[in-house]
């Protein structure tokens, strides 16, 4: 019997010990931001909105499942996630091992255009999970459910090119308030 063989290239790649360690040390808070805990990593969001909704008369704006709205708003973060693979490395987690006790957070690289873009992919029917780590721009980028993704960061200067590159695509960066 034949073994299938893929044609296409390997969307992750493992890392080495070493270069998970480097991006542990790089990102000490890794595991708490992936876990929604509390952590100390600044922040900020990029949105396809230009301000918090934070009057319930805006709040239907966030109801935008269907249409050429909702086409829009996920061209624009589907071309601001490419533009972050177009310029930098990207690396994200994998849970590996038997579940909880001898679990671990493994870090990869995305090697595949393609197959990050599909795991960028907006569906109404899920919540967002792509959480990728930005070593060259210092944070971490991780999508969310209401068309407003977070950045966390340990150097707000080197994280700017992930607002010029959103401002580009037609979204906004927005600040969290103190």
């Amino acid at each position: 019997m034949k073994k299938f063989r893929h044609n296409h290239m390997k969307m992750l790649q493992s890392l080495g010990q070493a270069a998970q360690d480097t991006l542990r040390r790089q990102f000490p808070e890794l595991q708490a931001v992936h876990e929604k805990e509390p952590h100390s990593m600044g922040g900020f969001a990029i949105s396809v909105f230009d301000h918090w909704l934070h009057d319930e008369s805006e709040w239907h704006l966030m109801d935008c499942y269907a249409g050429p709205e909702r086409a829009e708003r996920d061209r624009k973060f589907l071309g601001h996630w490419e533009a972050l693979f177009d310029s930098t490395e990207v690396f994200t987690v994998r849970w590996r091992g038997r579940w909880p006790r001898k679990s671990k957070l493994v870090i990869k690289k995305y090697l595949d255009k393609s197959g990050f873009l599909s795991q960028c992919r907006s569906d109404p029917r899920k919540s967002s999970t792509q959480f990728v780590l930005l070593p060259e721009y210092d944070c971490i980028f991780v999508a969310s459910w209401d068309d407003t993704n977070v950045c966390f960061f340990n150097s707000r200067e080197r994280a700017e090119p992930v607002i010029s590159l959103a401002k580009r695509c037609g979204l906004h960066c927005l600040e969290f308030d103190a």
